[in-house]
Order: C-alpha cells, then structure tokens, then sequence
C-alpha cells in the first residue's frame, strides 16, 4: 500500500505539473538520474521508486490491483522483514546501476515487475482470467514477461539493459540458488530415464552363434549353455548345433 499510494500521488501530482515524470528529451524531476543527484538533487535516490510505470489511468489501476494481490501473497509467506528486503535490494540495485550510467533516467517500473515473477515462481499454477473470461497460469504470463525483458535488453539503450538486470538482482539473489537446483535435478531425472530406456531398450538374451535377441524375436526361447566358459546363451536352433566358448 506504501509503494502503490506513492505511485498514485506522484500520477496526481504529474497531472498538474508535467516535469515530474518529464518527457522522452527531458527527465522529470522525479526519475534518477545520477549527475542531478551530485549536483544537489538527492531527492531522487527515493521519488524514482515511486514515478509509475504507465500513464494510462486504466492500465494502472488493473495492474495495482493485481500488484496489491501478489505483494500480499509474497508477504504473508515470507513475512515483512523479507518481502522488504527484496524490493529494497532491486532498489539499491537500482541505484548502484544509475551510477554507472551517470546521465540517464532510471525508474523502477522493471523492479515492480519482479514481484510478479517472485509470485509466480512460488505459486505458478495460479489462474488469472484475462478479460475477466480467458484462465492463464500465471507461469506462462512470466516467460512472456521474461521474453519481454530480453529484448529491452537486447534492442533498448544500455541504461535499459543496466535496468532490468539490476531489477531482476533481487530475483536472481532470491530464487536463483532453488531455480539452479531445479535445474540439475531436471538434468539428472532425465539422464535416469534415458539410462533406464537404454536398459529397457537392451535385449535380455542374444544368441551367441546367429545373433538373434529376445527384442528381435519375443517368442523365442532362449539358454545358456553350462558347456560354455561365461554366460553364453542361444537359440533353440543352435543350443545343440554350437562350438563351445573356452576361456583358453
């Protein structure tokens, strides 16, 4: 509620004066921008982290709504101390970012978007019915946001770069050891069950004279011989017709 009453005096106050939020050639007064900080502006280091991210009325009360919901969720299973910490450390990080790109805005629209990837991380089986008509797991809504940040990274300037990856630092520090585990653990069960498809796949008995398995023909009996230095089986047709294996 702190964060989201921020944003909406700030969207007020912008209405009535216009340089808050500022323009695409002049950064408002709110949005960090490092070189106006060393010159006095400090009021930056904290209003950054409430310009909204949409200027669309309608868009921004939807997309509080569902911010509202899923800061309370991320809050009620980690507790305040944690959930805190988490949008203050994309905050700092944030901030540390802006100070390498010392003459571009930075804002913290990319950050508040890591709440909803922290949410469906945890609960990515959750419905959101698009429309108010349409479910979507809210899984398939993150790789879309994810696609989405890739390419501002890949196409937008190099402060948008320097911006999402400082946004999503908090998630990486979060999640990033369980999603490495996931990872590996994926990797294993799959290295399992290719093992244990090979060992399916092998056939149980093979003919030592003419080759032919237990895969090749089912029906097929098949015995060892005791004559037979090893384990050597055959065939019905060749388990009296065959030359006996020795060791020698």
């Amino acid at each position: 509620m702190f964060i989201i009453g921020g944003q909406l005096l700030m969207f007020l106050a912008s209405l009535n004066d216009p340089t808050l939020l500022g323009n695409g050639d002049t950064p408002g007064r709110a949005l960090l921008v490092w070189d106006l900080v060393l010159t006095g502006e400090v009021w930056r280091l904290l209003t950054f982290f409430f310009v909204p991210f949409t200027r669309d009325p309608i868009f921004l009360l939807f997309a509080y709504l569902i911010f509202y919901m899923m800061g309370n969720a991320l809050e009620a299973s980690w507790g305040v101390v944690r959930y805190n910490v988490f949008l203050w450390l994309g905050a700092v990080l944030t901030i540390a970012a802006a100070g390498i790109v010392r003459n571009q805005p930075f804002d913290a629209s990319f950050l508040q978007g890591t709440v909803f990837l922290a949410f469906a991380t945890m609960n990515p089986d959750f419905e959101l019915r698009l429309f108010f008509v349409l479910p979507v797991k809210v899984k398939w809504l993150a790789v879309f946001q994810v696609a989405g940040y890739a390419l501002v990274m890949l196409g937008g300037k190099w402060s948008d770069t320097l911006m999402v990856l400082a946004a999503v630092g908090n998630y990486l520090i979060f999640f990033g050891p369980g999603l490495l585990g996931r990872v590996r653990n994926t990797a294993r069960r799959a290295k399992w069950e290719r093992q244990q498809l090979d060992i399916s796949a092998a056939p149980r008995h093979t003919c030592t004279t003419c080759g032919v398995d237990s895969n090749l023909d089912p029906k097929m009996e098949f015995r060892y011989c005791s004559q037979c230095d090893g384990e050597h089986a055959y065939c019905m047709q060749h388990l009296r017709d065959h030359q006996h294996v020795s060791a020698k």
